[in-house]
C-alpha cells in the first residue's frame, strides 16, 4: 500500500538522509542501506544505548536491509543494486561520489535522486566544512537558540536540542523523493532533488524575519534579571505546579479577566501599574510570574489545566517524556511504534499521520520494528 513495490537505496550518512529513507520505508517502500566497509557509521555507537546497540542508529534504520559495499570501489555491484530502485538517497561531498551520481542519472532516466548536503551542491559555500552547529548558525536558525543566557561570555551558542533540525530536514527530503516518483510516473525524466539543509532551516525563519521586518536590529543574548522563562514577548507564562508545570496565555483582556477570576481576584490584580492593560502586563511580566505562581504551585497540572480550559483561558500542561509515552490521545491513535533493539523493546515515534485510501485501506500504525542486523564482514551486495 502507498509505496509498496517501490525500492529505495539509502547511500547517506548523518541524520537527514537516513531519516528520509526511514520515512519512505514506513510508507511501504523496500529500503536497502549501503554501508561502506571502509567508513564505519559513527551512529552505530551513538547514545543512548539499548543493550550493546545504539537506539538512535536502530531508529533511523529500522526496517532497512543493510548491505556492505563501497560504491566507488565496486561501481558495477552498486549499479546492479540500483537496477530495480526508483529512489536513491545520498549525501556525499567527494568528487568521486558526485561523479558516480551524475553517471547514474545519465543512465537512469527513471531514477529519482535526493542529494542531501549542508549548503547545496552549487554555490560558494558548497565545499565548506560543516557541522550541525555551524549549519544552524549559518542559516539563522540558531538566532533564538543562542539566547537568553545569564553570561554570554561563558555560554557558547548551542545547536537545537535532540537533533530535531536535521531530522525535520529529513521529512522534507522524503517529500522530495515522493514528488520525484510522481514526476517519473507522469512520463517525465525523474528529477534530481538537491536539498540543502541550511535552506530548509532558512525556510522556517518566519519569526526572526518577522521581527526584522518590524524593525528589530539589535541582538542581545543576556537574560533579563528575573526568575522564570519569558516567551512570546512576555505574554505567555510558564508556572510551577505541585507535580510539574503549566503554560498559560491569557493575552487578551477578556482572557485576562477570566484568568484573574479563576485565581480568586487577588488584591494585586487591581493594581493598574501591575495589571493595567496588555502592554503594562508585558512590562511587569516578571512580577506577575511570581504572583500567579503562588496560586498554581499549590495545585496539580491537571487541576490548573482543567479549570483554565473551563474558563476559556488558553492553558496546557507542560509534558515530560513519560507524559508523552502515557498520553491517551497518542495511545488512541497508535502513534508509537515498538522498536526491538538487542532484546529491549522501546517506544519510538511513528508517522504523524493516519493515512486512508479511498478504498478504505489504512497505513499500519503501532508497528513493531526490529533493529537492522549488519551483514558479516566480507558480505557484499
Amino acid at each position: 500500500m502507498f509505496l509498496s513495490g517501490v525500492t529505495v537505496v539509502d547511500w547517506s550518512t548523518g541524520y537527514t538522509g537516513p531519516f528520509a529513507a526511514r520515512i519512505l520505508g514506513d510508507l511501504g517502500a523496500t529500503v536497502i542501506r549501503v554501508d561502506d566497509p571502509g567508513v564505519p557509521d559513527p551512529l552505530r555507537t551513538a547514545p543512548p544505548l539499548a543493550g550493546g546497540q545504539s537506539a538512535l542508529h536502530a531508529y533511523l534504520n529500522a526496517g532497512k536491509t543493510i548491505v556492505r559495499l563501497d560504491p566507488l570501489a565496486d561501481a558495477e555491484s552498486f549499479v546492479e543494486l540500483l537496477a530495480e530502485a526508483a529512489i536513491l538517497v545520498e549525501s556525499h561531498d567527494g568528487a568521486g561520489q558526485r561523479a558516480l551520481v551524475t553517471e547514474l542519472r545519465t543512465a537512469r532516466r527513471d531514477l529519482t535522486v535526493v542529494s542531501v548536503s549542508a549548503y547545496g551542491r552549487t554555490g560558494p559555500a558548497a565545499s565548506w566544512p560543516w557541522s550541525d552547529l555551524t549549519v544552524q548558525h549559518f542559516a539563522g536558525l540558531a538566532h533564538n537558540q543562542s539566547r537568553p543566557v545569564k553570561d554570554p561570555e561563558r555560554t557558547p551558542p548551542q545547536p537545537g536540542a535532540e537533533r530535531e533540525g536535521p531530522l525535520a530536514a529529513g521529512v522534507a527530503a522524503a517529500a522530495a523523493a515522493v514528488w520525484g516518483l510522481l514526476v517519473a510516473e507522469s512520463g517525465e525524466a525523474a528529477p534530481h532533488a538537491d536539498l540543502a539543509v541550511s535552506e530548509f532551516y532558512a525556510n522556517v525563519l518566519f519569526e526572526s524575519l518577522g521581527e526584522h521586518g518590524a524593525g528589530e536590529r539589535s541582538f542581545d543574548r543576556r537574560r533579563k534579571e528575573f526568575k522564570g522563562t519569558e516567551v512570546a514577548g512576555g505574554l505567555i507564562w510558564i508556572m510551577p505546579c505541585s507535580d510539574g508545570w503549566v503554560m498559560a496565555s491569557p493575552r487578551e483582556q477578556h482572557q485576562w479577566d477570566r484568568w484573574i477570576e479563576l485565581l480568586g481576584s487577588p488584591d494585586w490584580s487591581r493594581n493598574p501599574e501591575l495589571c493595567g492593560d496588555k502592554l503594562q502586563r508585558k512590562r511587569k511580566w516578571g512580577e506577575l510570574q511570581a504572583l500567579m505562581a503562588e496560586w498554581t504551585r499549590g495545585r496539580s497540572r491537571d487541576e490548573v489545566f482543567t479549570r483554565a480550559q473551563a474558563a476559556r483561558v488558553a492553558c496546557f500542561p507542560v509534558s515530560r517524556p513519560d507524559d508523552i509515552l502515557s498520553n491517551p490521545q497518542l495511545d488512541h491513535r497508535a502513534f508509537f511504534d515498538r522498536l526491538v533493539v538487542d532484546g529491549h523493546v522501546l517506544a519510538v515515534p511513528g508517522l504523524p499521520v493516519i493515512a486512508t485510501t479511498s478504498a478504505g485501506n489504512r497505513l499500519a500504525r503501532g508497528n513493531e520494528r526490529t533493529a537492522p542486523t549488519p551483514p558479516a564482514e566480507g558480505d557484499a551486495a
